[in-house]
């Protein structure tokens, strides 16, 4: 019981998956894609919908391309 109680006092929490509306700019998402990318890690891919390399085009700064429509 005690060795259960350790393991899972030791093991991380799970990071939050990252969302565009996450950044202020295209920058900053650009910056976390790209070394999220780099490290092999996962949370990445979310930010490039349309698979382009540049993530939230929709921010402040990017591209303003394949945009979700507004309701």
């Amino acid at each position: 019981m005690l060795s259960l109680m350790l393991t899972v006092a030791s093991t991380p929490a799970l990071a939050k998956a990252k969302s565009c509306k996450d950044f202020k700019t295209q920058q900053e998402a650009q910056i976390y894609h790209d070394a999220r990318k780099k490290a092999g890690q996962t949370g990445w891919k979310s930010l490039d919908r349309d698979k382009d390399g540049r993530a939230c085009d929709c921010n402040k700064g990017g591209s303003g391309k394949n945009c979700p429509k507004k309701k």
